[in-house]
């Protein structure tokens, strides 16, 4: 999210290969039933973390 759906740039910052970032994110969709391509499932899931208790 912080990369504005740049599977590239996510990537980079990571440190990991796009095809990762790819699988974690089909990964978190299967988890959740929620769809990231779509802007009120992203607006959820930000919430969601930005609610969450940290550590």
């Amino acid at each position: 999210m912080a990369h504005d759906g740049s599977w590239a740039r996510t990537a980079e910052a990571l440190h990991i290969h796009v095809n990762t970032v790819h699988y974690r994110i089909r990964r978190i969709e299967e988890l959740t039933g929620r769809s990231l391509a779509r802007l009120e499932d992203r607006v959820d899931l930000r919430a969601a973390l930005l609610c969450a208790p940290a550590g």
